[in-house]
């Protein structure tokens, strides 16, 4: 009989949106002050001229925040900044928050606990707008490292996971041939469909 056991387990991602509060510290929605929308134009002026990162002021864990030519969300977050641990989306704040922080999976198994890294993404935002925040959890995922399993390349994907979704994809790719991809469909156990050699970019020469 073989012996598996979990080595490590915990959050592997986790993106939390972040509000400004009111007295009750209930979360509001806000527009962004001016003073800040300004420095965070000029920020971005300058990485779209050089047409990369630029350094801010702002530091997270002994890390410069660098902002992005691009924004993200098709113009929901305008402003996108990052570092090798967070990447912050800005937005104006009128139909949304005023900021969502992805924490890479590198800073989240570095950091001592999840509590202290939303600790020290708490204490970023507020010191960016200058405010008490409320967050809240946009995604989390849980992960659990396994060894000794030694026949996983066996498993039916569809029926031996347990999951909440009924509509399911497995991508695959070609370590000889990068172009080559294809992805098969289902909706519960029924196969709906399978494609290969889609580009979302341009049509390829031979699809289906």
């Amino acid at each position: 009989m073989e012996k598996i056991w979990i080595v490590n387990s915990g959050v592997d991602t986790l993106v939390l949106n972040a509000f400004q509060t009111e007295d009750h510290g209930k979360p509001m929605k806000v527009e962004l002050a001016d003073t800040l929308r300004k420095q965070l134009d000029d920020w971005k002026k300058q990485a779209l001229e050089v047409h990369e990162d630029v350094a801010t002021s702002w530091v997270f864990c002994g890390s410069v925040l660098h902002m992005c030519p691009n924004g993200a969300g098709r113009g929901q977050w305008p402003w996108m900044l990052k570092t090798t641990d967070i990447t912050l989306y800005i937005s104006g704040g009128r139909w949304n928050g005023l900021a969502s922080v992805r924490l890479s999976s590198q800073y989240l198994w570095s950091s001592g606990s999840v509590r202290e890294a939303i600790t020290s993404v708490e204490e970023l935002l507020e010191s960016i707008f200058q405010a008490e925040m409320y967050l809240q959890v946009s995604l989390v995922d849980l992960c659990v490292d396994i060894a000794g399993w030694d026949d996983v390349a066996s498993l039916d994907r569809s029926r031996h996971f347990v999951t909440r979704s009924r509509k399911r994809g497995v991508h695959e790719e070609t370590d000889w041939e990068m172009d080559v991809k294809s992805r098969d469909y289902a909706l519960g156990l029924a196969r709906t469909g399978f494609d290969f050699a889609r580009d979302k970019k341009a049509s390829s020469g031979l699809s289906c």
